[in-house]
């Protein structure tokens, strides 16, 4: 550093106040990420950013503006901050230390070419320092979410495997026993996984067990016949078992007919059912 770029990072220092609080009016209003520090915070971190510029030109030194503004540039990765944030904050403290240097021509003061060439190649290094260490945590944090949505989604379709089990009895007889509460999104979840197992398996019967349901409701009811013509279409029948007498009493009183399928009282009359159907029945030894 030449004694002008030490006497201008003193001059700046001296000065560092005058336009801050313009400074960072303008960042605030246009970045969104430094507008969640609140103005006070914004205030402190423009004020430590450009004291760091201050002390590397009046000592020479550029390790410390390369330590603190790579860890600034994570932090403001983790903080969820947006590219543009860093753009919007690095082009404004850049106009704001050329005006100082204006400034300080102005007082009488000589910035030669070299030291020109200094303070933009030190402002050029914050620049690249900060957005380094934006991007690298960035890049980071983009991987860790990608894993974690991977991890959720197998565990989805663990869940779904395990909530929609598929049991092959026969060959062309498949059951689906059902247990808990069904609503929209699980019907949905049913009716895509029997279709797939109807393809794959080349069911021709599909038995339902909803023994394990405790609530058969007009919702349920429609769900369960949704799922039967969804079946038939491509060539397989749908039997419904597990119809116990409470829930029949319920299906009568709110007038839900299931005369679309064939219905059952227990899984074995069901299975017996599906394998007469194929030409078999279940006899004694």
């Amino acid at each position: 550093m030449t004694d002008t770029t030490v006497a201008f990072g003193s001059y700046l220092q001296e000065h560092i106040n005058d336009g801050l609080d313009a400074l960072v009016d303008r960042v605030f209003q246009e970045s969104p990420g430094y507008r969640s520090q609140g103005v006070d915070g914004l205030h402190q971190t423009m004020y430590s950013t450009l004291l760091l510029m201050c002390n590397a030109l009046v000592t020479g030194s550029e390790e410390t503006i390369v330590s603190r503004l790579t860890n600034a540039g994570a932090d403001r990765a983790q903080d969820g901050y947006m590219i543009d944030d860093i753009l919007i904050a690095i082009r404004h403290v850049r106009n704001f230390v050329w005006d100082r240097a204006e400034q300080f021509i102005a007082a009488g003061a000589a910035l030669l070419p070299a030291d020109a060439r200094a303070l933009e190649d030190l402002l050029h290094l914050m620049s690249r320092t900060l957005m380094l260490g934006y991007s690298q945590t960035y890049q980071q944090t983009m991987q860790a979410v990608a894993q974690q949505a991977a991890e959720i989604e197998a565990q989805r379709y663990t869940i779904r495997e395990l909530g929609t089990p598929i049991l092959p009895l026969y060959e062309g007889v498949i059951a689906l026993p059902l247990v808990g509460a069904i609503d929209s999104y699980r019907a949905t979840q049913v009716l895509e996984r029997l279709l797939e197992a109807i393809s794959e398996k080349q069911a021709d019967i599909v038995i339902l067990d909803i023994t394990g349901v405790p609530v058969v409701d007009t919702g349920v009811a429609n769900y369960l016949l949704q799922t039967a013509r969804a079946a038939q279409l491509i060539g397989a029948q749908v039997v419904l078992v597990g119809i116990g007498a409470e829930i029949a009493q319920t299906l009568v009183q709110l007038g839900v007919s299931l005369s679309q399928l064939k219905v059952y009282a227990n899984l074995q009359a069901g299975i017996s059912y599906a394998l007469g159907q194929l030409g078999y029945k279940i006899t004694a030894s």
